[in-house]
């Protein structure tokens, strides 16, 4: 189950393999959800949705940050907290408002949040196992 891959939801375009999956995206858990297609994104740590998409599902921004380009250039984005679904799987991530023309982009953190990650040899999804360090308690006091 955890390496079933997930191409059929995947859509590659390019010869660079660009990645594409349309993600459902709410303010809170129980919706109203609204689908975007974003680009899969693994140099992107956050995810990245257009300001008024955002706007129109009232998710609203948090504070600011700065973020670094593919290009170098650093600019300043707003951010804030929204709950996404793939495959009937929910997380909640951060996503930073973007401009008009910026891409939606998937990053990292969410997908890994979601429970997914890039097979970049297959070119798609797949599921990994979830991993705890340890359910027991810490027997010696931490300072």
């Amino acid at each position: 189950m955890y390496a079933q891959r997930l191409s059929r939801f995947v859509r590659r375009q390019g010869p660079m393999g660009r990645m594409f999956v349309d993600i459902h995206v709410s303010k809170g858990l129980e919706g109203p959800y609204a689908a975007m297609t974003m680009e899969l994104d693994t140099g992107s740590d956050d995810t990245a949705l257009p300001r008024s998409f955002l706007r129109k599902l009232g998710v609203h921004p948090l504070g600011w940050d700065r973020y670094e380009l593919a290009d170098g250039r650093r600019v300043r984005r707003q951010y804030g907290i929204a709950f996404l679904r793939l495959r009937g799987d929910v997380g909640a991530t951060r996503v930073i408002f973007c401009g008009p023309k910026d891409a939606p982009v998937l990053g990292v953190i969410a997908l890994e949040e979601l429970g997914y990650v890039i097979d970049v040899k297959r070119g798609g999804l797949r599921k990994f196992r979830r991993q705890m360090i340890s359910t027991r308690r810490a027997s010696v006091p931490l300072a």
